[in-house]
């Protein structure tokens, strides 16, 4: 029995360190951890982009060469670990020289919340400041409709991301503005897309996120490397 016992300790403490190691090796991790009581204050992103590098649904350059298109759900966790995680690195390696632009688009299938964080991304566009959203929300996640993106949470995100609330309150009300993010998941499913995060460069699709050296090896090779 004694036997045992100390091989399963040793099994426990090798599990541990490969998941310590796993999270290490990991080039794309970020895990913010907001709270969720009633003194929610908004974590701040993992990114905060320099100046003209955040424009419209993007980051990057207008005429970058390489243009990557997202579609994420503000409550998937996996799209959570794009913000948090990928897409700093992307910035880091591609977006800062000039080479890369990554756009973002709306595909909200987890429920309401999810809805609402993207017409409240939508609004925040409309004051040029759609990435401070859009990064606030990642970095913000707290489970799938657990009240993590509540009209009360989202309204404080907006205040932290820089926005003008009372243009916001206008803007999320607007039924034209849901219906663009309606329209952005009509379009989603038009190209087959089934989950999120779904990343489309050139003729290249793929749900979920891919190794480093995978994501890497095809933007250098779109940028001709």
């Amino acid at each position: 029995m004694e036997l045992i016992r100390r091989a399963a300790l040793s099994g426990i403490v090798v599990g541990v360190v490969g998941v310590i190691v796993l999270f290490l090796a990991n080039p794309f991790g970020g895990t913010p951890a907001p709270s969720m009581d009633g003194n929610f204050t908004p974590v701040a992103p993992t990114l905060t982009p320099a100046a003209g590098l955040a424009t419209d649904h993007g980051l990057g350059a207008i005429d970058a060469p390489v243009v990557l298109t997202v579609w994420t759900d503000y409550q998937c966790p996996i799209c959570g670990t794009w913000g948090n995680g990928v897409e700093p690195a992307l910035y880091e390696r591609y977006v800062t020289e000039g080479k890369l632009r990554i756009e973002h688009r709306h595909y909200s299938f987890l429920g309401e919340e999810s809805f609402a964080a993207a017409v409240g991304a939508e609004c925040a566009a409309d004051q040029d400041k759609f990435w401070a959203f859009h990064s606030h929300l990642f970095a913000n996640q707290a489970g799938e409709n657990e009240g993590a993106f509540s009209a009360e949470r989202l309204r404080k995100i907006a205040g932290a991301a820089g926005l003008d609330l009372v243009a916001w309150d206008t803007c999320i009300a607007d039924p034209a503005v849901r219906a663009e993010v309606d329209a952005d998941a009509e379009e989603a499913k038009s190209l087959g897309i089934t989950g999120t995060p779904t990343l489309v460069l050139g003729e290249w699709q793929q749900s979920g996120i891919p190794s480093a050296e995978d994501l890497y090896a095809r933007i250098d090779e779109a940028l001709g490397n």
